[in-house]
């Protein structure tokens, strides 16, 4: 469980120094230090996702009686941790979000003309697809159900002079702010490699809205190498939460997921052993090496000599029913408190329309506080772009870019189209059917002016058969 040192820090302190005298290794220092808890457990998360034995707690199960060299200890995990985290980046991200700029009268007047409006938007589709922000995007929603919160930054890539952009792992990510985390005022990455002779070495960068500051040495200590302007008038580095609290997805769950784990463990180890069933040996001189070897070849020899030696299983009466009743209720509090529907669950497989969509209820609860902060993240990531591309004498106006999210979820075409049909029916405008009936619409708008555009393209055939007539 996390506990309260391990919470993203208070940096209120921090920040206000910053202000006042700037930033030196002293103050990085305790930055980073100060962030170090928080990143630990940071990364036994990530390491658990990723299956290491030394995160998954069953993994470092000991036998309940050490010292017997026959003790069986199954360590079984049951990967809820990982289907959590998945389904959700699944649902939430599986299918792109759409990128774009605005194409109104708004935007003309905002960005200076249709031709400006062009090369914006021109602007902003190169720089999606050169970066592959369907990719970023996977790994930020993923690190964000992990860990709470996931890093993002961006930067000049050298040579070319584009705009590049790369997820950061929690564990080397720190915002200093006032507001938001997605609106940094000043950041710090920090991360560890090798040097060429195989040793740690610390490396960490400072950023605030002109400059990167570069330090290396350990942790604690820290020393400034270098710096050198980012090309951006905004910090580029910043922090996307999965909610305000900055709490993984999993976390609430873990206790239940551990349970689960070693009650499964111990079953398989009564399946294992002779714990459901002890072998007696009546009257009969058996060594110890007579039982291992009765344990591992199932056949048995003896001579009683002449004694009424007997050799019979006493078995274990064990109640089935509440080990089956106690592992489906710990699975079922697993998906219910975690907001994960459970896909093994016989009704959800019949479930279809407005039943299927109640069943997703908790899901979409938390993917809907993920997109708000995500809308956040992508207002100040096109604020600090169009900084960069202001440079480049491209005008581009933040508030019309437009971020389209859609969750990867089944679409019921039919029954939509049967609703949108009997509303039509019933004198209800086309704008409001569509934007209700019809859950794959999200610009009306734009509907509105295809369908009218189709019906402007057509020729009236009545006025074609007039001027025939006429011409004969």
């Amino acid at each position: 469980m996390r506990s309260e040192l391990s919470k993203y820090p208070d940096y209120s302190a921090e920040l206000e120094a910053i202000d006042e005298n700037g930033i030196d290794e002293k103050l990085l220092n305790r930055i980073i230090s100060k962030h170090r808890k928080n990143a630990v457990y940071n990364k036994k998360l990530i390491d658990r996702y990723s299956v290491l034995d030394k995160s998954v707690p069953i993994f470092q199960r000991k036998p309940r009686f050490e010292d017997d060299q026959n003790a069986i200890n199954n360590m079984l995990n049951n990967d809820f941790f990982s289907e959590i985290v998945d389904f959700k980046v699944g649902y939430f991200a599986g299918k792109p979000i759409s990128y774009s700029y605005s194409n109104t009268q708004e935007a003309e007047e905002e960005t200076g003309s249709p031709a400006a409006v062009e090369e914006a938007a021109k602007a902003v589709t190169d720089f999606i697809a050169r970066n592959n922000m369907y990719d970023v995007d996977m790994e930020i929603a993923k690190y964000a159900a992990i860990c709470g919160y996931s890093g993002r930054l961006f930067y000049i890539e050298e040579g070319t002079g584009y705009e590049r952009c790369m997820a950061v792992e929690p564990y080397e990510a720190i915002v200093l702010t006032k507001l938001e985390v997605t609106e940094p005022k000043y950041a710090v990455r920090y991360y560890k490699t090798k040097d060429i002779n195989d040793r740690t070495v610390w490396k960490a960068e400072f950023y605030d809205d002109r400059d990167i500051y570069y330090f290396e040495g350990n942790i604690g200590n820290m020393t400034f190498i270098k710096k050198k302007p980012h090309l951006f008038d905004f910090c580029p580095l910043q922090l996307i939460p999965n909610n305000k609290e900055m709490l993984g997805d999993t976390e609430k769950v873990l206790s239940l997921i551990d349970a689960y784990d070693r009650a499964l463990s111990d079953c398989n180890n009564e399946v294992e052993s002779f714990a459901r069933a002890y072998m007696v040996y009546e009257n009969v001189q058996a060594t110890d090496e007579d039982l291992r070897r009765a344990q591992k070849t199932g056949a048995i020899r003896f001579f009683s000599g002449g004694a009424n030696g007997k050799v019979y299983f006493l078995t274990k009466d064990i109640n089935d029913d509440f080990t089956e009743n106690h592992l489906n209720r710990i699975e079922e509090n697993i998906y219910r408190f975690s907001k994960t529907p459970n896909l093994s669950d016989d009704t959800f497989g019949t479930a279809s329309g407005i039943a299927l969509k109640f069943k997703l209820t908790g899901l979409e609860t938390k993917c809907g506080m993920f997109q708000a902060k995500m809308q956040a993240a992508g207002n100040y990531m096109f604020k600090l772009l169009a900084s960069s591309w202001r440079k480049k004498r491209i005008e581009v106006e933040p508030l019309q870019c437009v971020m389209d999210f859609k969750r990867n979820f089944p679409l019921d075409l039919l029954s939509e189209a049967q609703a949108a049909q009997a509303l039509l029916a019933a004198g209800l405008p086309k704008r409001l059917v569509y934007s209700l009936a019809v859950s794959d619409i999200d610009d009306v708008e734009w509907v509105m002016q295809q369908i009218e555009a189709e019906e402007n393209s057509i020729p009236d055939l009545l006025d074609e058969q007039d001027n025939t007539a006429e011409e004969v």
